[in-house]
């Protein structure tokens, strides 16, 4: 490819945790006020939201077999959104381009089945905005995966956001 045509898909990576978030809103801080929950989002930090999250998004993109990569990005800063009063959210995103050859069927089921049995997590099949499949990870915390694929290039993407936590010295702009 030529000229902006290739950076088109680098483009949707940028984009695509901001059109997400739309869609997600900000349900997962705004869950639960109890006293339990209270004390589980006060335990949260940037630091354990954002290693947690990456975790899981290194997981995922780690399933993807060796000879099938043609290129792997994944951002390790990002701003923060926000949630509830002072809380954020860190935004997370991942892409492997894939050479053909990927059952993707079988590749979100696999991501499925091993986040659903793990404690805490829930794992669900809905779709993204072009009607294809996408696998939904959530953790009661409010950590949230997305995994789906793209064509054009062929693509694994991963829009992932972590749970809510204090931050209330945030400024618009910067990058954790």
């Amino acid at each position: 490819m030529r000229g902006s045509s290739r950076w088109f898909p680098l483009a949707r990576i940028w984009c695509a945790p901001l059109a997400i978030s739309l869609f997600v809103g900000l349900s997962g801080c705004a869950a639960g006020s109890g006293t339990q929950e209270s004390e589980k989002m006060s335990s949260v930090t940037l630091e354990t939201a954002k290693s947690k999250l990456l975790a899981v998004q290194h997981e995922i993109i780690g399933k993807v077999p060796a000879d099938l990569v043609v290129s792997v990005f994944e951002n390790d800063t990002s701003s923060l959104m926000p949630c509830l009063g002072e809380q954020k959210k860190w935004v997370g995103a991942g892409q492997v381009e894939l050479r053909p050859g990927l059952d993707r069927t079988k590749f979100l089921d696999e991501v499925r089945d091993s986040l659903e049995g793990r404690t805490g997590w829930s794992a669900t099949d809905g779709t993204d905005s072009d009607g294809n499949r996408r696998v939904d990870l959530l953790h009661e915390d409010g950590t949230q995966l997305l995994v789906s694929f793209w064509d054009g290039p062929e693509s694994l993407r991963v829009g992932s956001f972590s749970a809510c936590f204090e931050f209330p010295e945030y400024e618009y702009g910067e990058k954790y």
